[in-house]
């Protein structure tokens, strides 16, 4: 699968701020970074056609190809098939300067917003779970909005992973494992905040995987997976800690096994 899903899960959340400038959403490709409208055959009627109803056209054409993804997958094909169903000639795609990738941005952007407005409806019930229990639920929440187009997922998967798309792959990541944490009431600001989404971002992806290979009912083998993934991450999440609080404990000057660091000490 090239880099895996939405990229790497090894660096995703770790350091990005540094690969995209923390919080620059403004320069990113869902707020439109990085494509702009090519000229060419067709351009100037597309350019029209998006012009009458703005931004409405591309958010209308984005919505109707959602309807066309299950048989031809997030491609130009549903694209057009779109734009065919609403009138619009084959020139209105480029009101999509990326191209099948808008579709997959769209499609991310549109699960994560559902994603928190169930778990905002869920939020009692969600203060009464622990910490393993809110990750899964949010987990669990967020593949089942996968689940319907497991079979044409995985060529997405690919284009996400293209050189050009990373940086967005990992945004969108980014955001993903952040909400996960915060419905789950994290509101850890030091190195825990990387070492989190990091982990989160290991199990989210493994899962996502998981889960366009699973032929069980209904999804039944990726949820028990989806289970097992966050318990071995919580193991390691804790072990993790510990030896940061043991590093920085020497660091101040604190000791550590027992007696404090001096002169000739080692750690």
């Amino acid at each position: 699968m090239g880099m895996g899903w939405e990229g790497s899960a090894c660096i995703t959340t770790f350091r990005i701020d540094r690969v995209l400038g923390k919080h620059d959403e403004g320069s990113l490709r869902t707020r439109g970074y990085g494509r702009e409208a090519t000229g060419g055959p067709g351009a100037e009627e597309g350019r029209d056609e998006g012009e009458k109803g703005g931004g409405d056209v591309r958010d209308e054409l984005l919505r109707a190809s959602m309807r066309h993804v299950g048989k031809l997958g997030f491609t130009m094909q549903a694209v057009h098939a779109a734009g065919t169903d609403l009138g619009y000639s084959k020139a209105v795609a480029n009101v999509l300067p990326g191209k099948e990738v808008d579709l997959i941005e769209y499609f991310l952007e549109d699960c994560r917003a559902k994603m928190n407005e169930e778990l905002e409806e869920r939020k009692e019930e969600l203060g009464g779970m622990k910490i393993r229990e809110k990750i899964a639920t949010a987990v669990r929440i967020r593949l089942k909005l996968v689940a319907p187009y497991a079979n044409v997922w995985p060529r997405a998967i690919y284009t996400m992973s293209q050189p050009p798309n990373v940086t967005s792959s990992l945004y969108n990541l980014h955001l993903l494992m952040d909400d996960m944490w915060y419905a789950a009431g994290d509101k850890s600001t030091d190195l825990n905040w990387y070492s989190k989404r990091m982990l989160l971002a290991g199990v989210y992806t493994s899962s996502e995987l998981f889960l366009v290979q699973d032929s069980s009912q209904e999804f039944e083998e990726t949820w028990h997976f989806v289970d097992r993934q966050i318990s071995r991450v919580l193991k390691l999440g804790k072990a993790g800690s510990d030896i940061l609080s043991f590093f920085k404990t020497i660091a101040e000057g604190g000791g550590g096994l027992g007696g404090s660091a001096g002169p000739g000490t080692r750690v």
